[in-house]
Order: structure tokens, then C-alpha cells, then sequence
């Protein structure tokens, strides 16, 4: 995995998505980042001296571009201070201090050649499995993959182009809308070979893992995006 690394990123662009949903797009001069898709970044307001080595108070962020592009994006929900301040404070052409790669939620070290996978995604968790889905857009063939993505209205359908473009590739079912977790639970219980991936608010990733063992799927089978 990469080594993690703290970098000067120009904030290049900001897209609004409703009220209080925001994409953030984040340019590093002169070079390009290494990560795997499904990682994040931890991301701080604060000023960052590295002759210093302290790292100052931050929130983590799952990344939400491809390994290898020259931007860094990222999508947060306004929920608590932090985010708020954000929201307040943020402006096009500022530069931040961003430290990253970190996390092990990546699909390819948990899941074998041709194996099925299933991902969860409530409102901005889909960040982190957007990486995956511009991998797959790029290969002729994937393995079986079933998408569930929970969204309050059409202004927070996220990445709506890049899911309808994974959505024409073969063996790849997408379900959007209001989630029914006890007969999402029910379906993904009878794809016993499958690994499910499960990222968005805590309180909707327990109630999943709850549902999915009571369906008697294994355990040991269910990935969490964990790092809130």
C-alpha cells in the first residue's frame, strides 16, 4: 500500500450539490498522488508547518477520484462544526494541507478473481466506491457486481453520469433510491459467495451489519467503511 504523505493542495473547484451536500476538488502542483481506490485523506483547516512534524486537528474524507489523476476530490456532508466550518470558510483558490493515502476498505485485497461483490452506499458513501466504478469503466470485463445506493432526491444523486456509465457493463446491477434494509439484507444473504462492502453514516452501517447477520450472511464476508 502507499505510504501516507502530507501535501499543499490548491482547493481548485467547489460544486454544491441541494443544501448541504459539497464536492471538493483539490490540485497538488507538480505531482501526483498515490493511493488505491476505496482509501482516504485526512483534511485540516489549520495551518501545517512540516518542520514541525505536528499534525493539527482534522476530519478524514474517503477520496472520491482516480488513482492516478491529477485532481484529488472528495465529497462532505455539513453535520457538525467542522463540516460546517468548512462550508463557511472554504473558497476557490485556497490552498489546504491534506495527509493521505490511509484505510484498507479496497475492494481488490478482499475480494478473489471473478468473485461477486455487493456495495452499500447511504448519500455521500458512495465516495469511496467511485474510484472503483472509473477503474471498471476502463476494463472490458468485471466481476459480478451489485450496487445499492441510498439517495434522498434527485440534487443528491452524486456522480449520477459515472454510475449510469458502470451501470452498461455486463454483470452489473445498480438499485438507487430510499433503502429497505431488511429486504436488501434478505438479497444479499442468498449471495452467499459474494463479499459486501457497506459505507455511509455509522448509525446505517449497524443497522446493515445487524440485518445481514440476522439474514445469515457471513461475518466475516461484510467490509466496513469504518474510519468515523
Amino acid at each position: 500500500m502507499p505510504a501516507p504523505t502530507k501535501v499543499l493542495a490548491k482547493l481548485a473547484k467547489i460544486i454544491k450539490f441541494g443544501q448541504d451536500v459539497y464536492q471538493l476538488q483539490f490540485l497538488v502542483p507538480n505531482r501526483t498522488i498515490r493511493f488505491k481506490a476505496g482509501q482516504f485523506l485526512h483534511l485540516t483547516l489549520s495551518d501545517f508547518d512540516p518542520s514541525e512534524g505536528y499534525w493539527p486537528e482534522s476530519r478524514v474524507f474517503s477520496i472520491a477520484s482516480k488513482p492516478g489523476d491529477q485532481m484529488i476530490e472528495i465529497i462532505y456532508s455539513v453535520k457538525g462544526n467542522y463540516t460546517q466550518k468548512m462550508s463557511a470558510t472554504l473558497t476557490e483558490g485556497m490552498s489546504l494541507w491534506l495527509k493521505l493515502p490511509y484505510g484498507d476498505f479496497v475492494v481488490e485485497r478482499h475480494i478473489k478473481q471473478g468473485q461477486a461483490a455487493v456495495f452499500v452506499a447511504g448519500g455521500t458513501g458512495i465516495s469511496p466506491f467511485i474510484p472503483y466504478f472509473l477503474e471498471v469503466i476502463g476494463k472490458d470485463v468485471c466481476p459480478p457486481l451489485r450496487v445499492y445506493y441510498g439517495i434522498r432526491d434527485a440534487d443528491h444523486y452524486l456522480y449520477k453520469e459515472i454510475v449510469e456509465t458502470v451501470r452498461t457493463k455486463a454483470d452489473v446491477q445498480i438499485v438507487e433510491g430510499p433503502f429497505d434494509i431488511k429486504m436488501i439484507c434478505e438479497e444479499i444473504a442468498g449471495m452467499t459467495e459474494a463479499v459486501c462492502f457497506i459505507s455511509g453514516p455509522p448509525v446505517m452501517i449497524g443497522a446493515f451489519q445487524n440485518g445481514l447477520e440476522h439474514a445469515g450472511f457471513p461475518r466475516e464476508s461484510v467490509i466496513i467503511d469504518a474510519w468515523e
